[in-house]
């Protein structure tokens, strides 16, 4: 066999086993962002008991009907008998920006003062209602009345269920604000609704900055100076996403 013919087959069979072993460019993929999730504090969750008589008074009474209609027929199949300890499911835009101004009706800064969870009348759902003393008003385009120094309820939809055997069980949508704590709320006032929701938040501590549910846009604050983040809410173009 001629040399030089022999050395070149050798060459191209180098090659050839090179390209192999070593995957083209364009197949290569890009490292995906972390998933950004915290285990869940089960204290952040307020407890409704299965049993509870319905309210005495008729004004509350016609006020929790009308709060509770909107929780009805609920996915969370809520019964005694549950063998689970924890039911969860995902309730918000996985796509909902940092500042989600457009998307709310209101924006406030306060501060939680007291945590409840109430059945849905039918009983097949569970929601929370928190007060929160208003600090600042940065957003109201709802109907409802908003100012400094005022103090308003909120619903967030999960929470606990404690059934007459004792048994306590978790039904989680979304995180849950800690009562003591302050927060920047993003409010939602669905078709006029005479409460706001939760649609997402900000807790304030230690002069940082921490986001209220695991989203990923959310996640831009993560630990940013608290002075810093409220300067820039006011300032910024906050119906757009952080680029």
């Amino acid at each position: 066999m001629n040399k030089g013919f022999a050395f070149g087959l050798i060459l191209s069979l180098v090659f050839a086993i090179a390209a192999i072993m070593s995957p083209a460019k364009s197949q290569e993929q890009k490292p995906q962002r972390r998933s950004q999730s915290r285990p869940v504090d089960e204290n952040r969750f307020p407890i409704a008991d299965y049993a509870a008589p319905e309210p005495s008074d008729p004004t509350e009474h016609s006020r929790r009907q009308a709060r509770g209609k909107k929780y009805d027929k609920s996915r969370w199949n809520i019964y005694p008998d549950a063998q689970w300890s924890v039911t969860q499911t995902h309730a918000l835009d996985q796509n909902l920006p940092a500042l989600p101004r457009a998307q709310s009706s209101a924006v406030i800064v306060g501060q939680i003062t007291d945590a409840k969870a109430y059945l849905s009348n039918d009983k097949t759902g569970v929601y929370s209602v928190f007060t929160v003393q208003v600090h600042e008003v940065i957003k109201n385009s709802s109907q409802l009345s908003l100012s400094t120094g005022s103090a308003i309820e909120v619903e967030r939809d999960g929470g606990r269920v404690r059934f007459p055997n004792g048994r306590t069980l978790i039904y989680i949508a979304t995180n849950m604000p800690q009562v003591g704590l302050r927060y920047v709320l993003f409010l939602t006032n669905a078709q006029g609704q005479s409460d706001f929701q939760i649609l997402t938040g900000y807790e304030l501590r230690e002069g940082k900055v921490h986001p209220l549910d695991d989203l990923l846009n959310l996640y831009t604050y993560e630990n940013a100076d608290e002075t810093t983040f409220l300067k820039q809410l006011h300032t910024a173009n906050l119906d757009a996403s952080p680029r």
